[in-house]
């Protein structure tokens, strides 16, 4: 959590450089007497780069494991992805919008049980992650400010495994988690039709249990995993 937060200042920060840079030349008639409207209303398309925080908490719900009293783990890594959506602007002050996302960069989540007795270890994984979330915010200028939510995707992967024995791999399952995300953000018109994003973002994919058969016994384990996300990005209307 503290290297999202630290990833969100970082990109603040780069928003308020290059809102000082344009400012002059925005004052100046680069976007000239069109108001907000000409920054934000409409589709735009654009790119996007910052750090995710991936949290898992694994539970063995039948003593499969040395010890059943369930894990958290995390990891956390740099992703980049796409996004488009499109915005409608009432007046020069509120904004409504919608907007679709898709991030890749692979997130492990591994804890490590006691690797002479049973299973050695339990991974959680994300391959990759998406949201489709409305964006309701208020325009001061050329300076958007939003809160966000909506509904979040994710790709998961979650295996048991021990090295010593044959297979290594003892259980694994792989599915698409749906969930939901909210969030806050900030968005300032570069030029007439560019503009830098900032946002942090909160993704919840609920609990899931999958079961599996070892030695005509059925084991479970339940899995529930969140992100916390930190980025920036460009966005180019259209």
């Amino acid at each position: 959590m503290r290297k999202v937060l630290l990833s969100l200042a970082a990109s603040t920060s780069l928003m308020l450089v290059a809102s000082a840079a344009a400012a002059d030349g925005m004052q100046r008639g680069s976007i000239k007497d069109v108001g907000c409207a000409a920054a934000f209303q409409g589709f735009y398309m654009g790119v996007h780069g910052g750090f995710a925080q991936y949290t898992a908490h694994q539970n063995d719900q039948d003593g499969f494991l040395t010890d059943n009293s369930g894990w958290t783990a995390t990891d956390g890594k740099f992703t980049g992805g796409v996004q488009a959506g499109y915005n409608w602007q009432r007046s020069c002050n509120t904004l409504f919008g919608i907007e679709a996302d898709w991030a890749w960069g692979k997130l492990d989540a591994v804890t490590v049980d006691e690797p002479n007795d049973g299973p050695a270890s339990l991974t959680s994984s994300i391959k990759s992650y998406g949201t489709l979330r409305t964006r309701t915010g208020l325009v001061f200028d050329n300076l958007l400010l939003y809160v966000t939510g909506g509904l979040a995707i994710a790709v998961v992967d979650f295996k048991v495994s021990n090295p010593q024995s044959d297979p290594p791999e003892l259980f694994s399952f792989s599915n698409t988690r749906w969930g939901w995300t909210a969030g806050v953000g900030s968005e300032w018109a570069l030029r007439q039709n560019v503009t830098f994003k900032s946002e942090i973002l909160y993704l919840n994919f609920g609990d899931q249990s999958h079961s599996f058969i070892s030695d005509a016994d059925r084991f479970s384990f339940k899995t529930q995993d969140s992100i916390w996300v930190g980025r920036a990005g460009l966005n180019v209307r259209f």
